[in-house]
């Protein structure tokens, strides 16, 4: 077992030279193409009437504030264990608790079983591990290619549908379910080497978000990914998925990992 944790460096060497050298052209999850064949199927809803149904739905007492401090407790689980060597975890089922503040940068992760059971680390923009109270930033990019892209997974059902750069694209059936997709930007969709794109796919009945797609340029220009939302439960006033799955599609899933939440806790701000 020694061995094997000591060869990690190495083997995550060759993992990362291996996405560099399949990330070198830039993904575009909505080419015009695409946004005119979208367009063809927008019916009489407005992007203002969407927002309006779909926030009554999943906000109806409007709980939600930028920056609102929100603790989840979970565990994440890895169907495919090459791909957790990237990570910091050492457990295909990874029980943790989170902690972030919701639309701002910023998460602590506290490992809750495993080898390092009781640990801390976190990701500000910078990656660090937090020991005797104090916080030592250190130079791990594993810690913010987990970090970051997992606090995005457990809020974007909430923030997406409030971006400012929102918009409607048009209507997908998928299976038999309608749903609105709505498109996001970080940044100028002539710049996308720089700026992460998002559709947002809303199911028309249950008006809760089902899948946000999403490209994610810190990793590498050419990944793309979605994010699979299900099992929305009312937490003190606000929708929240407890099982959150990260797949290369929408359609027959080949999960990566997945989250299950046993429960989330908003702070009293």
């Amino acid at each position: 077992m020694k061995s094997t944790y000591r060869s990690r460096p190495i083997f995550m060497i060759l993992i990362g030279a291996c996405l560099i050298l399949l990330g070198c052209s830039t993904i575009d999850i909505f080419p015009e193409e695409r946004r005119q064949e979208l367009a063809l199927t927008s019916d009489a809803f407005t992007l203002k009437e969407i927002q309006t149904q779909v926030l009554r739905q999943i906000d109806p007492s409007r709980s939600y504030i930028p920056g609102k401090g929100l603790r989840v407790v979970g565990a994440d689980i890895w169907n495919k264990p090459l791909l957790r060597w990237l990570t910091p975890l050492d457990e295909n089922r990874q029980e943790f608790q989170a902690e972030l503040n919701m639309y701002q940068k910023g998460i602590a992760f506290t490992f809750l079983n495993g080898r390092k059971k009781g640990q801390v680390i976190g990701f500000d923009g910078r990656s660090y591990l937090k020991a005797g109270g104090q916080i030592i930033y250190e130079e791990r990019s594993s810690t913010a290619l987990y970090l970051g892209p997992l606090q995005n997974y457990l809020e974007w059902h909430q923030t997406l549908i409030r971006n400012p750069t929102l918009e409607f694209a048009g209507v997908e059936s998928i299976g038999v379910t309608k749903h609105w997709v709505l498109y996001a930007s970080k940044g100028n969709t002539q710049h996308l080497a720089q700026h992460d794109q998002f559709l947002v796919y809303v199911n028309v009945d249950t008006k809760q978000v089902a899948f946000v797609e999403f490209t994610l340029r810190d990793l590498m220009k050419a990944y793309k990914g979605v994010v699979h939302y299900q099992d929305y439960r009312n937490v003190q006033g606000m929708l929240m998925p407890h099982w959150v799955g990260i797949a290369g599609t929408i359609i027959a899933p080949d999960y990566d990992h997945y989250l299950e939440v046993d429960h989330f806790v908003f702070s009293a701000s």
